[in-house]
């Protein structure tokens, strides 16, 4: 393999130019094919698995109903999302169908590039070894399995990252100003860097960030070279990608943003108005929380300290792979700074991967300065910091490598809402009522028609104790002509209390009699509770006080 930038072998050499263990290539082979192999049929397990869809999903999937123009406005049920995304995602509703499946595709595929680009980007950068490490760090990673198998964009962004990490380590070479007659020879290379990065930006949120980042790093690194003319070719060349980013920012913040997004995801983004130092007691919090979410690690001090020495060893051995990582972290953590994009949580799921090649990079440089340990005869030293170090990187990686086995053997759900109305479809007769919890009122609306439930249909809520009873009374109305109504629930809200399920029985058990109930409030699907009750007196007599007895309303 030849450096993309100095045009010389790299680093399978030690400062000592002592050749480095490698592995065969039979074992490397087998251990990349059993790592991904299990990662890959994990994912697909879990993908298809095909668990009901949760609050947020349904509201995107209900907004996919909507014409592709519309898709471009404010989105309803507070949901955000790239338009190039849910251009795609309307594609496949279209010409596919309405299965979760289906619209999980997209998700699913995200999760499939992480794997095999960060393992390619590894063995590039790192060596073998490491590209075996960074593909088990992957695969242990509970958040891309979850993520894989829903309606969301994080796993595909992530994925985006990575196709536009392995374009920036073609075009530093490819992109490369010799002339205007060159340039039209060789017209499909820029056409592509146009093309990829102006996409990149209308389908993922976080390729604005990356591709950014990767114009930064490329010029920056042809200036250190002194070839300006690359510079400014490459720099030009973005120019299209950053116009179409500034109108899509432009254009999202013409509508309105639900309350307090900025700060939705805590620590995510710096305090506002922060100064100098609001941002230096920013930072260790946010790392802290990055580290936990999306990383599923732990040891924040740890993890820093691997990434820093991957950062010099990476410098080192090739500075392309140095630069693009580096540069895709600052801006990620820039964009936490200016409270423009959050960098925990599942909005950061696209520097999983930056961040695992860098603490591998870490690594294996840590473990390149053991090996020239032992050659100079120190074998005790080195056989200790090598395991030390090993440790150390198992210990970080503890709490994910612990959840993706229990995400294997059982996949979890969010929201059994969708469970509970597939139990109740075949029960409803004519006449019938359904009522269900107001937090589950998109995944009504979006599972509804598809399992042919064609009676009325209210979102409900416990009767709120300091407003009128006119929503109180509009749910008697719209029931008192039935013998029987449902209830169900599914996932809670954080503000309704934990016991809301009881606290409905009780409503509905004053005006009949609960003929069925069925509480499933921690099922491996997600909660999901459900009750068929027959009624005898609507209002009830007497009637609820809401300071005392409970009651429902309309929401």
């Amino acid at each position: 393999m030849t450096s993309t930038v100095t045009g010389e072998k790299p680093a399978d050499l030690t400062p000592g130019d002592h050749p480095t263990p490698r592995l065969g290539d039979w074992s490397y082979r087998i251990l990349l094919a059993l790592l991904l192999g299990t990662g890959i049929a994990g994912v697909t397990r879990v993908w298809w698995a095909g668990m009901g869809m949760w609050k947020d999903e349904a509201g995107i999937a209900n907004n996919l109903l909507r014409s592709y123009t519309q898709l471009t406005a404010h989105l309803t049920y507070d949901q955000v999302a790239p338009v190039g995304w849910l251009w795609l995602e309307k594609t496949l509703l279209e010409q596919i169908g309405s299965d979760d499946r289906v619209l999980r595709v997209p998700a699913y595929l995200g999760t499939l590039t992480v794997f095999c680009l960060g393992t390619w980007i590894a063995r590039r950068a790192i060596g073998r070894a490491g590209a075996v490490v960074v593909a088990a760090l992957l695969v242990l990673s509970p958040m891309l399995w979850v993520y894989a198998a829903e309606v969301k964009q994080y796993a595909w962004e992530a994925g985006i990252a990575l196709c536009l990490l392995v374009l920036a380590a073609w075009a530093h070479e490819a992109l490369r100003w010799t002339g205007i007659q060159a340039a039209i020879r060789g017209w499909w290379r820029p056409v592509l860097w146009v093309a990829v990065t102006a996409v990149a930006v209308c389908v993922s949120f976080s390729a604005i960030l990356v591709v950014a980042a990767i114009t930064v790093a490329l010029a920056g690194l042809h200036l250190l070279r002194r070839a300006r003319a690359d510079a400014g070719w490459l720099a030009l060349l973005s120019a299209p990608a950053g116009v179409a980013a500034a109108y899509l920012v432009y254009r999202r913040h013409q509508y309105s943003f639900y309350p307090h997004q900025t700060d939705y995801f805590i620590g995510g983004t710096a305090p506002a108005g922060a100064g100098p130092g609001e941002f230096l007691r920013w930072f260790p919090f946010m790392w802290g929380k990055f580290v936990t979410a999306p990383m599923s690690w732990q040891l924040p001090a740890l993890v820093l300290v691997f990434m820093l020495v991957g950062v010099v060893a990476l410098w080192r051995r090739d500075r392309l792979w140095s630069a693009l990582l580096v540069m895709v972290f600052l801006a990620g953590v820039g964009g936490g700074a200016v409270r423009g994009f959050p960098v925990v949580a599942r909005p950061a799921m696209y520097l999983i991967a930056p961040a695992v090649l860098l603490v591998v990079a870490g690594l294996d440089g840590l473990v390149r300065a053991s090996v020239a340990l032992f050659r100079r005869r120190r074998a005790l030293v080195a056989t200790v910091t090598s395991l030390v170090l090993l440790t150390g990187v198992a210990a970080i990686a503890r709490p994910g490598a612990e959840l993706v086995p229990q995400e294997f053997a059982h996949p979890l759900g969010k929201d059994g809402l969708a469970a509970g109305l597939a139990d109740i479809a075949p029960l409803i007769q004519p006449g019938d009522k359904v009522l269900v919890y107001y937090f589950g009122n998109a995944v009504t609306t979006w599972y509804k028609p598809l399992l042919g439930i064609d009676t009325g249909v209210y979102h409900v809520r416990v009767c709120q104790v300091d407003k009128p009873d006119a929503k109180e009374r509009q749910l008697y109305d719209l029931i008192g002509d039935a013998k029987r109504v449902f209830y169900l629930q599914g996932q809670l809200s954080n503000v309704s209390p934990k016991d809301q399920f009881e606290i409905s029985m009780r409503a509905l058990g004053a005006m009949g009699t609960v003929k069925e109930r069925h509480e499933s409030p921690n099922d491996r699907i997600g909660p999901h509770s459900w009750a068929l009750v027959e009624l005898h007196q609507v209002p009830p007599v007497p009637r609820p006080t809401r300071t005392g007895d409970p009651c429902l309303e309309i929401y």
